[in-house]
Order: structure tokens, then sequence, then C-alpha cells
């Protein structure tokens, strides 16, 4: 049931992301970051945080745990090129991150690069494992019932709490976005 529960809300966070992309609506991109920190964090153990918490518009990655010395780049764009700049960016770093390790998360499908593409990547210092993207965590969490309960609980916090916990953020009395007032996750964005 909670293994159900989670693959239910993986795929609408998925779909969301694939129809707002499809319409030229990119900022779904940055608000479900935050939800992924929470998720990875959940099912890897990480101490993920923003890392746009630590510089305003950090290049390369959009998560950081510097506990674990790992950054994680959250995309939709599964194509070489952003793996490629992504890599490039992140080698030109503070040297205070040369020691980290670079993952890609993948919003949508994890890409299925040629060999010669992930003999390219691993020559960078990514290799294939660090690739990941929502059937890796399905795979995880059905694997290990805590990591299941632990990610179902926070999902149900994410998106389930009652509308008492949410507040309603309006732009010139239009809603714009709902935000849990816990955790300070968003909940649901309108972008026009």
């Amino acid at each position: 049931m909670k293994f159900k529960y989670i693959k239910k809300k993986l795929r609408e966070l998925r779909s969301e992301v694939e129809l707002d992309n499809e319409i030229g609506h990119f900022d779904i991109n940055k608000i479900v970051e935050d939800i992924y920190m929470h998720i990875l964090n959940d099912v890897y153990g990480w101490d993920l945080k923003n890392a746009n918490l630590l510089k305003e518009n950090f290049p390369a990655i959009d998560l950081i745990d510097e506990k674990n010395m790992i950054v994680i780049q959250v995309t939709s764009t599964t194509d070489t090129t952003k793996l490629r700049g992504t890599i490039e960016k992140f080698n030109n770093l503070d040297d205070k991150y040369s020691i980290y390790d670079l993952k890609m998360f993948y919003i949508k499908d994890k890409p299925n690069f040629n060999s010669a593409s992930l003999e390219e990547f691993e020559k960078s210092g990514v290799e294939k494992s660090d690739l990941l993207g929502i059937k890796d965590i399905l795979h995880e969490v059905q694997s290990d019932v805590d990591v299941c309960d632990k990610l179902y609980e926070t999902l149900q916090k994410l998106f389930d709490d009652t509308k008492s916990n949410r507040v309603s953020i309006t732009v010139n009395g239009d809603v714009k976005g709902v935000v849990n007032a816990e955790s300070g996750s968003v909940i649901n964005q309108t972008i026009s």
C-alpha cells in the first residue's frame, strides 16, 4: 500500500514536470528540487540542502550535502550536452568542491546514454551509478521497508497535510502557490 502511494506521487510529479515543460513552464523544475531533496535524503540517508541557500544561483548544482561530500544537479533535460555543461561548470567551481561527488538526478526518465558517452563521463568523474532517476528511488524503496516507511511519511507531509498547514501565496489577488507552513515546501504552484 505504501509503495503504491509512493509510486503514484512520483508518477504525478514526473507528469506535472513533463506537461509544464511541454508548454514552456520551466519554473516547476525549481519547485521540485526541494521536493526531491527530501526524497533523496530519505532514500539514501543524505543530508542534502538547497545549494542556493549557500550562494544564490549556485552554478552547476542544485543540492549539496557537505557532510557526505555530494552535489546534485536536478534536471529534466536528458541530453549529453546538459551533462557535459554541468561537468564543465562543476569543474570550474571553487577547489573546495573538487573532492565532492557530482551526481545527476533526472526528474523525468533517466537517459540511456551510449557506451561512448558513459566512458567520456566516467573520465570526468561521473559514473553511471551517479546518474539517478525515479526508478532508482523506487528500487531502493521496494528493497527496504524502513526507507519505504520514511518516504511514505515524508510524501504525506509534503502533499497530504491538512489544509490548516497550508499557506496560499497570492500575487495581485491570484493564488500562485501553496506552501506547507511547517516544512516550507511548495505543495502546488500556478505559473502564468
